[in-house]
Formats: structure tokens, sequence, C-alpha cells
């Protein structure tokens, strides 16, 4: 495990460069949207959340949350930045290390990324308050209390989704975060053709997470109907094989 620990450290040092770029980008996206309908749609005072579900940045997030995993994977076959010029390929180990190593380097880049939205919310609260409270009393006269932090946090609708609030969503969550990091290690893995059927399964289990996010509130939902319960057990195989498919590439020298 430890030496799987020090392949993902190294793995998320050759990746930190183009995940900072990419973060970068999504938090100024969308604070371009946030501040191009308050000051050009006349939407002063709706409020930071309000903003958030009307630019469609919970879309956005799950966008850049797939490219965080694309990135981290893609960043570790460049050995440019690694002045010994070894890549995760030719670094000692198994092919489950290796695997795993990438896996674990994706993960890792998620959930940061997942804490920079929150970190870049309350950030970009403070100043886009002050600016709808300044657009209505330049165009009203007067300006409403402005909502506080707390009560943006949860009226947005990303972040209703996003903070665990019940075990199971705990769960759902940890679960989207495990399977999604598995997945995109193996497309990256895998090279040519071989790439189109694993990404077939993974857009079949994007769905079925999307079912379980859903209906997550109403846990006897679930497993009412008999053809999601065997679409779901399917995408359960094919992830498993996936992975299995993946770690046979790297043993038989078929990776990218």
């Amino acid at each position: 495990m430890k030496h799987t620990l020090t392949l993902a450290a190294w793995n998320f040092r050759l990746a930190r460069r183009s995940l900072l770029a990419l973060w970068g980008i999504f938090a100024a996206q969308q604070l371009a949207l946030v501040v191009f309908r308050i000051c050009w749609q006349g939407a002063a005072g709706m409020g930071l959340a309000s903003h958030y579900y009307v630019t469609m940045q919970i879309f956005a997030y799950l966008g850049f949350y797939l490219l965080t995993g694309l990135a981290a994977g893609l960043a570790t076959h460049n050995s440019r930045r690694a002045r010994s010029g070894y890549t995760w390929a030719t670094l000692p180990g198994t092919p489950g290390q290796k695997f795993g190593a990438k896996a674990i380097t994706i993960a890792a880049a998620e959930v940061v990324f997942a804490a920079w939205q929150f970190v870049w919310y309350i950030v970009e609260f403070y100043p886009v308050t002050a600016l709808e409270v300044h657009l209505a009393r330049k165009l009203y006269g007067a300006a409403l209390p402005p909502a506080n932090l707390y009560e943006q946090v949860v009226a947005n609708n990303l972040f209703s989704r996003l903070l665990p609030r019940r075990p199971l969503q705990l769960v759902i969550l940890l679960g989207i975060l495990a399977l999604s990091a598995l997945l995109l290690a193996a497309l990256d893995t895998v090279r040519g053709w071989r790439k189109l059927p694993v990404f077939a399964v993974g857009v079949l289990c994007a769905w079925q997470c999307f079912y379980l996010v859903t209906v997550e509130q109403h846990p006897e939902w679930m497993f009412t109907s008999a053809s999601r319960n065997v679409t779901m057990a399917l995408a359960a195989v094919l992830a498993v094989l996936t992975v299995w498919w993946a770690v046979r590439s790297i043993r038989r020298g078929e990776t990218c």
C-alpha cells in the first residue's frame, strides 16, 4: 500500500500544473457568468445561490469534475516535468499498484476540486453580495438586507447534492467518487478502440449514479423497478470487468 501511495503522489506531482490551470478556468467562468447576470440582466439582489442555478453551475461543476479526473490521468503520461524522465508506467510496481495509484490520484484531484468549489463560493460570496447591494441601491434607491452565507449555501442546488446531509447520501457520494476514479483511470490506461467500450461503461454507470442521487431522499424507490435493478447490476459487473481489463492492459504493455 505504501508503494501505491508513493506512485499516487508521483502522479499528482506531474498533474498539479494542469489541474491548477483547469481549476482557474472553472473559477473564472463561474465568476464571469455570475457578474454578467447581476449587471446585465437586472438580477441584483437575487442572491448567489440563484445566480448559480440560472447559470447552470451544477452542470459546469459536473463537467469540470470529469475533466479534473481526465487531466489528472493524462498528465501522468507526460514525463517532461519529471527530471528523472520516468513515467507512471516505467516506475517499479505491479500492474495493480500502478492502476491503483492512478485511481487514487484521480480521486484525490476530484476531492480537492470539490473543496475548491466550496472555498471559491465563500470567496466570491462577499464581493458578489456587495456588488448586488450597490447596484440595487443605484437602480431602486434601496436594497433589501442580503441573505447571509449560510442561507446561500443551504439554498444552493449544487451544495444540496455536494455536501452530504444523510448517511445514505454520504455513501452514494463516496461510491460515485470511487467509481469515477476507477473508470477514468481505466479510460486513460487503455488505448485505441479499447477506449470506446470503457467510455460506454462509464456513461452507463454515470446514468445509474445520477438516478441514485435523484432518489436518494426516498430509498424505497431505488429497487422497485426490475429493469432498473438489472441495469444497475449490469453496470456494476461491467465496471468490475473494465477495471480488470485495464489492469490486464498494463500487464501486457497495451497502455498509452
